[in-house]
């Protein structure tokens, strides 16, 4: 197993390296970075690696600019002391997300979920990193779900399952048909490419989905104002220049 190491402290890069040859003997370290543009240049390079850990705070900036330069060549886990970085580290493509300081326990685990991953994808007939790592060339347009954090938990919201997108003290926040309200570490802009024809971005704050409208009334300033199936505290208008289009959509 061809394991690469991105971390900027000494101390700690060298004891996960001590404490993966110990729980996984036939481990090899290929190489051990230290900034993002040593990791950018070394993944252009086209290594052959099976598995990368990888910090997510490094002197010139955060991991993830690693890989929004360059596409992982193997599954992720990434390491940090803080664990307000989880819903970004799985939406780029991460296995696993350890806090530090790591155990032997924690190490374990990661080591034997991605054995588990390689034996099932190596059973089928795609291959374990396309399948975990790549998206294929318009995933975004057959995405289904939404990966929302809430406290210590993980959860996949279903598409068809969210009412409406707003944003609120610069946070982008999403809201089901059953009121729930989820924080989401996307933008307005990339929410309206994900969701598709059944929403509509009526303004610069809000996305609404058809069937969420229960309808819409003209208001002194000729503006529409939008009564919803769902609770929401602010008034949903639809921007004069979006009259027409927003009219064209709700017909369907």
């Amino acid at each position: 197993m061809k394991i690469i190491i991105i971390e900027d402290e000494d101390l700690t890069a060298e004891d996960l390296a001590l404490t993966l040859k110990r729980i996984e003997p036939s481990s090899e370290l290929s190489a051990r970075l230290s900034s993002v543009k040593e990791a950018i240049a070394f993944l252009k390079s086209d290594p052959d690696i099976d598995l990368i850990f990888s910090d997510i705070q490094l002197g010139d900036g955060e991991s993830f600019d690693i890989f929004r330069e360059v596409s992982p060549k193997a599954p992720i886990v990434f390491c940090t002391a803080y664990n307000q970085y989880m819903l970004e580290a799985f939406q780029t493509f991460g296995l696993d997300y350890i806090l530090k300081p790591f155990s032997d326990e924690s190490i374990l685990k990661t080591l034997e979920k991605y054995k588990q991953l390689r034996q099932t994808f190596n059973r089928g007939t795609q291959n374990m990193v396309d399948a975990v790592t790549r998206p294929s060339p318009g995933a975004d347009a057959r995405k289904k779900s939404l990966i929302v954090i809430n406290g210590d938990k993980i959860i996949p919201i279903q598409l068809q399952e969210i009412a409406l997108c707003y944003i609120e003290y610069e946070n982008v926040f999403v809201k089901t048909d059953a009121g729930k309200q989820y924080l989401v570490n996307k933008s307005l802009e990339e929410m309206e490419q994900m969701l598709g024809g059944e929403f509509f971005r009526v303004n610069r704050q809000h996305i609404v989905k058809r069937a969420t409208i229960a309808y819409a009334n003209t208001s002194l300033s000729r503006k529409l104002i939008l009564s919803l199936h769902v609770e929401h505290p602010i008034k949903i208008s639809v921007s004069k220049e979006k009259y027409q289009m927003f009219m064209q959509w709700l017909q369907g």
